[in-house]
């Protein structure tokens, strides 16, 4: 993507209403996304992402989400492919529900999820992918790690790691 440093490449992801947008600029990503979810058996956001071997770490913060919908979703996450319904891995922020840790381990399956609520942003967001576990943080600082949660994957060797965004709403970008 012309806009985008390299290796990074955004597109929405399923069936998401209204076409996303991501951007960089001074060392920020930008992004807009509609979609109705990042939940469920198949998912619809916008994605900003690289490939990834091996173990790997993405930290983000979380500047400012506009509140579309109480669970419009702003995260980091970790993807075996870029299907709809492929296992994943986020933890995000959301403007009416605090953090969000979530994942689906099997192509197809169900989502787990839990959240803390009352926390807002500017918030940071951090996905570890080691020998088949994923350990996902939160800091209000980013530096003092709160443990949000972990769980066990088998993945394909090559996944994609990067942002991802969802408006929970088909209708309305989230900026």
């Amino acid at each position: 993507t012309a806009n985008l440093p390299y290796p990074w490449q955004t597109q929405d992801i399923g069936t998401v209403g209204v076409t996303g947008s991501a951007n960089y600029n001074g060392g920020t990503f930008g992004m807009t996304a509609g979609g109705a979810d990042i939940q469920g058996t198949a998912d619809a956001f916008r994605y900003v992402y690289a490939p990834a071997t091996g173990n790997c770490t993405i930290i983000a913060r979380v500047a400012s989400e506009q509140n579309v919908n109480a669970w419009s979703k702003a995260g980091v996450m970790i993807r075996e492919s870029l299907n709809t319904n492929a296992a994943n891995a986020f933890v995000g922020l959301t403007p009416g529900n605090g953090t969000t840790w979530q994942y689906r381990s099997s192509t197809g399956g169900a989502t787990t999820y839990n959240n803390t609520s009352g926390l807002n942003a500017p918030y940071w967001v951090k996905r570890v992918f080691s020998v088949k576990i994923v350990t996902v943080f939160r800091a209000s600082d980013g530096v003092t790690w709160t443990q949000q949660g972990t769980a066990t994957f088998t993945m394909v060797s090559t996944v994609y790691i990067g942002l991802a965004l969802s408006s929970h709403d088909t209708s309305n970008l989230i900026p």
